[in-house]
């Protein structure tokens, strides 16, 4: 945070996990070039290295969850002749590539609008948990751009193409119930950050290092065939649980619940 001036983001941390929170309510969240460029990659570096941290959970803070890049605060809209353009938005774009990168679990709570760069934070995250009033947007194609910030590489993977297309080309907003129905979130409740931190709280709880492997194997086996997800990637992470210090512990407290119920 720069000296005199109020954080634009804080990361809290309690038992496991880290609550992210973007702290300009009166841009509903959007991102400057503070935010964008240093304060987003800043953080996620931070919790990359935590290996007390097992679970993310990132929100917004008042009523929205991100309106995305602000227009009148980012000098990316305002350099379109520099010739340096294409690296210039290459680093506000590496703070998405960092967050979906995280090892531990990441969870969206969502509490109003999400559109362009806020809708592809969100969708980089792991979970997503919705308050009615949540939105959608992609609004790039309105502006004469085409999408970033992840939502190329990460929509269509969530979403059917033609529902993928649909939501670029129009620009329109998916509302809650939409991307319920669409899969695009796990549930909708009125308070989606305490929702999201209960459940982040009991996810905290277990094996950090066996839900770190599994979470990277279970990305990774989306781009491979079944040989290699199967023989190459679940070999590699077993052995890699098996030989962890949390293993015989937990492996020894399963075996007395078994035995246990069974007689």
């Amino acid at each position: 945070m720069t000296e005199g001036q109020p954080a634009r983001l804080t990361i809290e941390r309690d038992a496991g996990v880290a609550l992210v929170t973007l702290r300009r309510p009166e841009r509903r969240n959007a991102l400057d070039d503070r935010l964008l460029v240093d304060e987003l990659g800043g953080a996620w570096a931070e919790l990359r290295d935590d290996p007390d941290t097992a679970v993310v959970v990132v929100t917004g803070e008042g009523s929205a969850f991100c309106a995305g890049a602000d227009l009148e605060h980012c000098s990316g809209f305002r350099r379109p002749e520099v010739a340096d353009a294409e690296d210039f938005t290459r680093s506000t774009l590496e703070p998405v590539v960092a967050l979906h990168r995280l090892p531990q679990l990441t969870i969206a709570a969502v509490n109003g609008v999400a559109v362009g760069a806020g809708f592809g934070m969100a969708l980089a995250c792991d979970l997503r948990i919705l308050a009615p009033t949540a939105r959608f947007m992609s609004p790039f194609v309105r502006m004469g751009l085409v999408p970033d910030y992840g939502l190329s590489w990460l929509l269509p993977r969530l979403v059917p193409m033609h529902a993928a297309l649909d939501i670029m080309l129009t620009g329109r907003f998916v509302e809650a119930a939409e991307a319920l129905e669409l899969g695009l979130a796990a549930r909708i409740v009125e308070d989606p950050l305490a929702d999201a931190m209960d459940y982040a709280r009991r996810v905290a709880t277990g094996p950090k290092r066996a839900m770190r492997v599994t979470k990277q194997a279970l990305y990774r086996a989306l781009d491979l065939d079944i040989e290699e997800a199967v023989l190459i990637e679940e070999a590699r992470s077993q052995a890699i649980a098996l030989l962890g210090p949390e293993f015989p512990e937990r492996y020894a407290a399963w075996r007395g619940e078994i035995t246990g119920s069974s007689g």
